[in-house]
């Protein structure tokens, strides 16, 4: 049973330590435009649209409550290797590790969601630039 949540344990924090939430915004692109287009989107203080921010704040929030139920977990653990043979305390500490991995799973399935329903209802922008042929006669 031991050896079962110590797996748990390294899985819950090896899935918070790998995660990539980043406030840093992408690199400007650097490259020309190709001739005869116009491109579009560059201003000077350009930052992040405002369905960028609300996935921004989604990712650190999700991050935040799944770190906490990891401290949960943790603390359950700890709970239930002093228990010193209290079948009642050992127990309850059981049922916190449970129900940790319980929040564990509902918060990983809501940032899939919330990732999945924002790609679908506001896809990345394919074009940077508009084609408009120029006529230089």
């Amino acid at each position: 049973m031991r050896v079962l949540l110590i797996i748990i344990a390294l899985l819950m924090g090896g899935f918070l330590l790998g995660s990539n939430i980043s406030l840093a915004q992408r690199a400007p692109d650097a490259t020309l435009p190709d001739p005869g287009t116009i491109p579009i989107n560059t201003g000077i203080a350009e930052g992040p649209s405002l369905i960028e921010t609300v996935s921004i704040i989604i990712r650190w929030i999700l991050g935040f409550i799944g770190i906490v139920i990891f401290i949960i977990f943790l603390y359950a653990g700890f709970e239930y290797a002093t228990a010193g043979g209290d079948e009642k305390q050992a127990e309850s500490a059981q049922k916190r590790m449970v129900n940790a991995i319980i929040g564990l799973l509902i918060i990983f399935f809501a940032f899939v969601a919330s990732n999945a329903v924002l790609g679908f209802v506001f896809p990345p922008d394919e074009t940077a630039s508009i084609n408009i042929p120029l006529n230089v006669n």
